[in-house]
């Protein structure tokens, strides 16, 4: 079997809290009906539960807030909360024409310590993401580390979610691959709970940590030893 790494990037990969708090911020200002009293603290509270940038309107919309965030998973999209992500996209379009752009997201020590492993075996790696595509290329170019194949958000919308991005990749075909996939939110990690070899739950993200949850370290040391024991062949 082949050895396959797919890593989540926002919670995993970098902390991207404050770029999106911008794009959000970016996204409603000088418009009614929106919320500009929202807090940095506020924001992460809620960023803890987020699987959607559609999802942001509920915190903003002063028509549609929900004040508890243990509440929004339960939520369904509506026309106006699809109008919120795409001005939110357009709004990270508009930020992502700054070459310095990528300096708002804060790679994690993960990311530098992962960073020389990507670039001896990109082929054993990839990102899947709710994030679209051209900024988790972009940041990933700013930190000389653009040698992976992105799944993203354009893939998670025509697919329907990412255990469907992940069947569609034939990752999840018994003994063909051994997969290590790693994310911070637990909602993206169940789906691939018995579906995967070890779906792993970063600490270090947005999201609630588990008494199963591994640190950056761990998670590190797991993956050098995969690949040391796989030596670059396929695993037996």
């Amino acid at each position: 079997m082949e050895v396959k790494f797919v890593l989540d990037f926002d919670g995993v990969l970098f902390n991207s809290a404050f770029e999106a708090f911008t794009v959000c911020n970016r996204a409603i200002a000088d418009r009614s009906g929106y919320r500009d009293d929202v807090s940095f603290e506020e924001f992460l509270e809620f960023r803890a539960v987020v699987t959607d940038a559609w999802q942001y309107n509920r915190l903003y919309d002063r028509d549609r807030v929900i004040r508890d965030p243990a509440k929004l998973p339960a939520e369904l999209p509506g026309p106006e909360d699809w109008n919120f992500s795409r001005d939110f996209f357009a709004a990270r379009a508009e930020l992502m024409g700054d070459p310095e752009w990528p300096k708002v997201m804060s790679p994690y020590d993960f990311f530098f310590l992962l960073r020389p492993l990507l670039l001896e075996h990109p082929d054993r790696f990839a990102v899947l993401s709710t994030r679209n595509v051209e900024s988790i290329r972009q940041t990933l170019q700013f930190y000389d580390a653009d040698v992976l194949p992105i799944f993203g958000q354009e893939d998670i919308r025509t697919l329907g979610s990412k255990i469907k991005v992940a069947e569609a990749q034939g990752w999840l075909k018994k003994g063909e691959y051994f997969i290590v996939y790693v994310d911070d939110m637990n909602a993206h990690l169940e789906p691939f709970d018995g579906k995967v070899h070890l779906p792993l739950h970063a600490s270090w993200g947005y999201d609630k940590e588990k008494i199963d949850s591994l640190s950056q370290h761990q998670v590190i040391t797991i993956i050098s030893s995969l690949l040391k024991l796989s030596g670059g062949r396929d695993a037996d």
